[in-house]
């Protein structure tokens, strides 16, 4: 019998099963036996499964038909022997000692569950998950959920070990179903004797594209989250009553901004309000009293069921939200209350809009250094929703009842103003810099930083945090009379640890391999290695554009040495960007980049004033061009400007939102913006772009010429016409009222798409159908070569491009690229002269994973897709609108569509009868994949793509661009 049994269920993981099973095996703890649970699978997982039980007799499989993850658990438990019971995600991984840990505190305390720490993966990086942390912070053996109330946030049942008697005495079963942890984990949680909490990680969870909890607002998941919660409700009630207001604490805290959000994206509220009325009506009242002003309004609104309010208020959130201040009302005792909307409402209870709780301290430590004798802090402090102009700061350090008040030098910090995400008040002057002698500090202990503003009469005290670009700093200690340890922590703020004893620095002198030096003072060998190396820089020739990166050496964080982490490099401004190094958990070193914007030039502070500016002066012979936001140098504008260079006489200037763009020479570039963008956008007398990527405060002047080319002919439904789409993309259709009345002249690809545009962009002004310009490329075969050059492909090579649209039901999930077939497999099925490109879409792009190998390029960061259109031999793609481009020049294409039925019927929609028209072999496999494109038969679908053509293309003939700019030119 083994010790440990660990649960396993899988269905269609094949992409990431292999990983989990790896973690499995490797356990430190060797005495276990894995349960394989197939429900169902359709795709390779059951392969790997038996692949792994056949190399390692602890691995079984069970077989069963498809019925979900909370059956299957129970499958896999009643196959379990061991004395222990665990269950797994085939998706997730489990951190190498994570079972000998948990096994081991059971065996230690006699406890009836184990649980540990959790880390959430995503494409962004690994951190630990924000809801397990608070019941995670520290390890407690022997406790319960009556003691460590926050364990009621421990839900998920992935983390924890339970004791098989204790198991099989409860007859815990999983209901079937979504959110099926709860039901079990909370009772568990209840009714054991005592409960052992490791403050360690134990758990990687990862969040992928499609998944449950990257569906969190589908209407069906939340009913299904709530049935859930209601169930854990009446248990507490029979079980635990004294836990049943901290439950439903939590549900508000976490569950309940579910709900918000969806209603925030919803066109139909109603079944929203239905549902959340369901939700309130057995919700605990005091549970959202601790809520922000906004989601208790919107709470009230929909539980008293004001659908026309509710929808006003989901409209001032998205769009007024942050440009709003908080108001004083009242003489004798005043109060300040959120400016909201229906303020004043006898309707609505007035107490939902007092701010003075949100009215919070900020203040944040931004550096600190020690610098001629003195231990120097800069950093800023304001009042939540008041403005800093006339505000009073105080500073000090404490420890236990002593205190040591600081000294302040108030500075100018308007980039305070510029990242504060809000346009209602300014924080210019909240910037300090304070500073004191370290022989001050004259007792041994932690001294933390604390402080307190004064603004308009109100008073805020608390400590001050690190600010988040700094993150989490070991500084060096400073020798004197006390050791002083500075700490600079996010959650803790600034600490100055005191240590008796510690006159000096010790010397590292020989005799051990590694030495560590704890913050206490004290120092002790360890055994091991330790790594020298001396100074060492490296250019690097890539691209960057904005975000933070990862600094990475030998796939491992490279991590700075305190004397580093205290006095980091200034940021640099390279063309367009500025870079920063940041400082985060463990001293990892990471490189922020974001556009070169002065803080004067950022933020919603400064755009607002822009909106409201008097724009005078003449217009300038000049065309500003915007190709998907100033993220390329591409598409229908960039074909018009090159007319236009052709033709000259009128300036060409094109917005960049970072790096610079590919552009020839003779074209001004300017960074989305800046001030100098603002010029451009309001001087210049034509405007030519292919989205709405205008900003918010810009409006056309009189005599300047707007024209929307858009960016593909639509298969997939747009604007308007998505609006009763459950995954409708709100950007796609709202404001059309005040973008569409800014468009002088819409560019029309066909006769197809005209009704289309003017009915989903709800467009009553000019079109001109006249073939779209950048597919005049497609018709200069001779550029063909230069592009195979610059790919790195020789001419004889046969290039098949892969180019998907996006998925608009994984966008929020910031997922990668989802191939829906293995890359590596359909590569090693095409004959030796073929060459797969892979071109992820634009709006992912940026998160595609690095698909590379001798005969497989990934071509997403490539500055344009005609050209790519104009080399490719073949194309594979699925809704993408590029089938309408290529289709001109009469080559094959193969359409890989797995998912086509959820696509058209549930997530986006089409315009047209894709599957009757589609000039090309419809596929859903790697298999049928590899399959068509080694059997291309150029009249198999001849007819077909002929109709095709004179539907969709009958204006492509390399003129486009130059009728567009006759029109232009002609105003």
């Amino acid at each position: 019998m083994a010790k440990l049994s660990v649960v396993v269920p899988f269905f269609n993981v094949e992409a990431y099963i292999a990983e989990c099973l790896d973690s499995l095996r490797t356990q430190t703890l060797t005495d276990i036996e894995i349960i394989l649970v197939d429900d169902g699978s359709r795709d390779g997982s059951a392969a790997i499964a038996h692949a792994a039980a056949e190399s390692d007799p602890r691995f079984r499989v069970i077989t069963q038909d498809n019925q979900g993850l909370g059956p299957a658990r129970n499958t896999g438990a009643r196959h379990a022997r061991g004395d222990y019971l665990a269950f797994a995600d085939s998706d997730d991984v489990v951190l190498p000692e994570a079972y000998e840990k948990l096994v081991g505190t059971l065996d230690e305390t006699g406890s009836d569950l184990a649980c540990g720490g959790v880390l959430r993966v995503t494409d962004s990086g690994t951190r630990a998950s924000r809801i397990h942390r608070p019941a995670f912070k520290e390890t407690l053996q022997t406790t319960h959920i009556r003691e460590h109330r926050e364990l009621m946030r421990d839900r998920t049942a992935w983390n924890k070990v339970f004791r098989r008697s204790f198991w099989d005495q409860h007859g815990f079963v999983f209901p079937p179903g979504r959110y099926e942890d709860c039901p079990v984990t909370i009772p568990a949680h209840v009714l054991s004797r005592s409960t052992d909490v490791l403050g360690d990680a134990v758990y990687l969870w990862r969040q992928r594209p499609g998944s449950i909890t990257a569906q969190r607002t589908d209407l069906g998941n939340l009913r299904d989250r709530f049935a859930t919660m209601r169930v854990v409700a009446d248990f507490l009630d029979q079980h635990a009553r004294r836990l049943r207001r901290r439950h439903d604490r939590v549900i508000a805290e976490t569950d309940i901004a579910f709900l918000l959000e969806a209603v925030a994206s919803a066109h139909d509220l109603d079944p929203f309000v239905e549902l959340g009325r369901s939700v309130l009506g057995w919700l605990d009242p005091a549970a959202v009293e601790r809520l922000s002003g906004m989601d208790r309004l919107q709470l009230h609104l929909i539980r008293t069921g004001m659908t026309a309010e509710l929808r006003e208020v989901v409209d001032f959130v998205r769009t007024r939200l942050p440009d709003r201040a908080a108001v004083r009302r009242g003489l004798f005792k005043p109060r300040w209350y959120s400016d909201y909307p229906f303020r004043g409402d006898q309707r609505i209870p007035q107490e939902l809009y007092d701010a003075e709780r949100e009215m919070t301290l900020r203040g944040r430590v931004d550096d600190v250094r020690y610098t001629g004798g003195r231990i120097e802090i800069s950093g800023h402090a304001y009042i939540r929703w008041l403005d800093s102009s006339r505000s009073d700061l105080a500073l000090w350090l404490a420890c236990g009842d002593r205190r040591v008040n600081l000294d302040i030098t108030r500075v100018a910090r308007p980039d305070v103003t510029a990242d504060s995400r809000q346009s209602a008040v300014n924080h210019d002057n909240s910037g300090f810099v304070a500073s004191f002698d370290p022989t001050c500090l004259d007792a041994a202990g932690t001294w933390r930083l604390h402080g307190e503003v004064v603004a308009r009469g109100v008073v805020r005290e608390g400590l001050f945090k690190a600010s988040s670009k700094g993150g989490d700093r070991l500084l060096p200690p400073i020798p004197g009379p006390l050791c002083l340890h500075p700490e600079l922590s996010c959650d803790d703020g600034l600490m100055v640890t005191a240590v008796e004893g510690c006159a000096g620095c010790p010397d590292l002198v020989g005799g051990v391999d590694r030495l560590e030096w704890a913050p206490d003072g004290t120092l002790r060998g360890l055994p091991g290695a330790m790594l020298v190396s001396g100074p060492e820089s490296r250019p690097l020739n890539r691209d960057l554009r904005s975000g933070t990166w990862r600094v990475e050496v030998g796939g491992q964080p490279l991590r700075a040495a305190p004397a580093l982490a205290a006095d980091l490099p200034a940021p640099r401004t390279n063309g367009f960007q500025e870079m920063s190094f940041r400082i985060g958990p463990g001293n990892a070193v990471s490189l922020a980049v974001r556009p070169a914007l002065g803080p004067d030039e950022r933020g919603r502070y400064v755009n607002r004033r822009r909106g409201t500016a008097r724009r005078r002066g003449p217009l300038r012979e000049a065309a500003l061009f915007d190709s998907y936001g100033g993220a390329q140098y591409s598409c229908n504008p960039r074909a018009i400007s090159e007319e236009l260079a052709r033709r000259g006489g009128v300036d060409l200037i094109w917005v960049t939102r970072d790096a610079p763009l590919p552009a020839p020479s003779g074209v001004r570039q300017v960074l989305y913006g800046s001030r100098a963008h603002e010029e451009a956008l309001t001087t210049s007398r034509y405007v030519i772009v292919n989205r709405r990527t205008q900003p918010a405060w810009y409006a056309k002047r009189r005599g300047q010429f707007f024209v929307q080319t858009w960016h593909g002919t639509p298969l997939k439904r747009l604007g308007s016409d998505i609006k009763d789409m459950p995954y409708g993309q709100r950007d796609l259709y709202e404001d059309l009222d005040r973008y569409s009345t800014m468009w002088d002249l819409f560019v029309s690809p066909n006769p197809f798409s005209t009704p289309i545009f003017r009915r989903a962009f709800e467009y009553g002004g000019e079109m001109l159908e006249s073939g779209y310009p950048r597919n005049d490329l497609l018709f200069r075969p001779e550029l063909a070569a230069g592009v195979r050059r610059r790919l790195g492909v020789s001419d004889e090579a046969r290039l098949v491009l892969y180019a998907p649209t996006w998925r608009d039901d994984e966008h929020a999930g910031r997922g990668r690229l989802s191939l829906p077939f293995d890359l590596g497999r359909a590569a090693a099925a095409l004959p030796e002269d073929h060459v797969l490109l892979v071109r992820a879409h634009y709006l992912v792009a940026d998160r595609i994973a690095a698909h590379s190998g001798p005969r497989v390029l990934d071509v997403s960061r490539y500055p344009d897709m005609a050209d790519l259109l104009l080399a490719a031999d073949v194309l594979v793609t699925d809704y993408s609108s590029a089938m309408f481009d290529y289709a001109s020049t009469g080559r094959p294409m193969v359409f890989l569509c797995p998912d086509l039925a959820r696509y058209r019927d549930q997530v986006r929609g089409f315009y047209m009868d894709f599957e009757a028209c589609a000039p090309g072999p419809i596929v859903s496999t790697t298999g049928e994949l590899a399959d068509a494109l080694r059997g291309l038969d150029p009249g198999a679908y001849k007819q077909r793509y002929e109709a095709f053509q004179a539907a969709y293309c009958p204006w492509d003939d390399g003129r486009a661009a130059s009728r567009v700019v006759d029109r232009l030119l002609k105003r």
